[in-house]
């Protein structure tokens, strides 16, 4: 079909991917010199690392091209601001072609493809959202594990209880686990929900919980500030008034619940707010949290200020580095330190999860400084470029941010964002802090 609104065809996508041929040039050396057949998928992968990188990206959520812009100016767009898309590709067992009848529509594995090579090859690292419903679990699980087979690092599942969401029962969710499991065992996978308390209460998170790496709250503020949410807030036992509804105030209640659930959390900011005020308080209190990154929903309502903001707000990036030990798999650490082969790969642009060697350094995301035999700690948070007359200081044991600020005569504040820290309150023994 043709569309006058997508501005973008099939030729184009193609023409912007670069195809095998221009990845065979960046090719990374241990690869060519493994002796393993290189096949148009791991040259596919090589070109990803090369143009994207491993380190983390926040996130815009793009719903449909038609709706949210053309797909070359959002690439460049989100090239310019260092992040990532979260592309809509399926609305529970159909592909969103299905919905969106121009020809930049998703209608099928072969076009998501097209789309992970023309946004990774022009420096966007490609994700994949789609809303889960339960009716047809295994077919869902198939669609959605046919994306990430065409080449999403990450899948986000809607869930949620409104018309046109979720309508399965427990019993359909673990169906639709184990199997997307069964066909994806190392995919990064992430359950996004309405974290209003009595939504939570609504969908079957702990079954999607024990298949998924990560929870995405949706958190809406201008969407949930309404009188009548003010009400369910109070009823819900948590005190607060009308225009309190605040970024942090979701923030906070949401995960009085979600920290039952042991997964990390990939908060969803409200990209009709334009206030950036809003937006600081959302994005610090997610750090707050242990988020790494954010996302924003969607890139066709948000005020260009706000990609600015997240150009220019880091990913709070808590890892280890370890050494691969003789007789290390991937498999084997990820398992030593609680995470996945996916997480592993994406943070290491790992072109093939099956070749590393003795000595080789593996980054280990989402540690929290807490490692095992192997590894040493990486700091929280890269500090920022310290003037000529900075110096550093090793935390110590019993020391406080404030402690440290007031023996070195600066301001604790100053501290903060030398070392851009998200929580003054969380420091690591031995974290090195440059002293402005």
């Amino acid at each position: 079909m043709q569309s006058r609104t997508g501005g973008l065809t099939r030729r184009r996508v193609i023409a912007g991917s670069g195809g095998a041929a221009a990845a065979a040039l960046i090719a990374p050396r241990t690869l060519l010199a493994s002796g393993q057949p290189i096949t148009e998928s791991l040259l596919r992968d090589a070109s990803r690392s090369f143009a994207a990188g491993p380190a983390p990206r926040h996130i815009a959520w793009v719903w449909q091209f038609r709706h949210d812009g053309d797909p070359v100016a959002i690439r460049d767009a989100l090239k310019a601001h260092g992040l990532g898309i979260a592309l809509k590709t399926h609305d529970g067992a159909q592909w969103m072609s299905r919905y969106d009848p121009t020809d930049t529509a998703v209608s099928g594995a072969r076009r998501v493809q097209e789309y992970a090579d023309f946004f990774e090859n022009g420096g966007v690292p490609f994700h994949a959202w789609a809303v889960t419903k339960g009716t047809n679990p295994t077919r869902e699980a198939a669609i959605a594990s046919d994306v990430l087979n065409a080449g999403a690092r990450s899948l986000f599942l809607d869930l949620e209880a409104h018309a046109g969401f979720w309508v399965g029962t427990k019993r359909t969710a673990e169906q639709y686990g184990e199997t997307l499991r069964r066909l994806q065992p190392s995919a990064r996978l992430s359950t996004s929900i309405d974290p209003r308390p009595w939504e939570i209460d609504r969908i079957p998170l702990t079954e999607f919980a024990s298949f998924t790496d990560e929870i995405a709250p949706q958190v809406y503020w201008d969407l949930f500030s309404s009188n009548a949410n003010v009400k369910k807030y109070v009823t819900a036992g948590h005190a607060v008034a009308p225009g309190q509804v605040t970024p942090a105030f979701i923030v906070d209640t949401m995960m009085k619940r979600l920290t039952d659930f042991g997964r990390p959390v990939h908060p969803i900011g409200d990209g009709t707010s334009k206030a950036r005020e809003a937006w600081v308080e959302f994005i610090d209190r997610s750090y707050v949290a242990e988020a790494e990154t954010v996302s924003l929903w969607r890139y066709g309502v948000a005020d260009r200020r706000i990609l600015e903001l997240l150009r220019d707000t880091p990913p709070r990036v808590t890892a280890a580095v370890y050494f691969v030990q003789p007789g290390d798999t991937l498999g084997r650490i990820a398992a030593l330190h609680n995470t996945t082969v996916g997480r592993l790969v994406e943070a290491n642009g790992i072109a093939n999860p099956n070749l590393i060697s003795v000595g080789q350094s593996i980054i280990v995301p989402g540690t929290g400084g807490a490692v095992a035999s192997g590894a040493v700690a990486a700091p929280a948070a890269a500090p920022a470029a310290a003037p000529s007359s900075s110096r550093s200081y090793r935390v110590q044991r019993g020391d406080t941010l404030s402690q440290i600020a007031a023996r070195h005569g600066v301001t604790t504040a100053a501290v903060v964002r030398a070392n851009r820290i998200a929580n003054p309150n969380a420091l690591l023994v031995g974290q090195v802090l440059v002293i402005p």
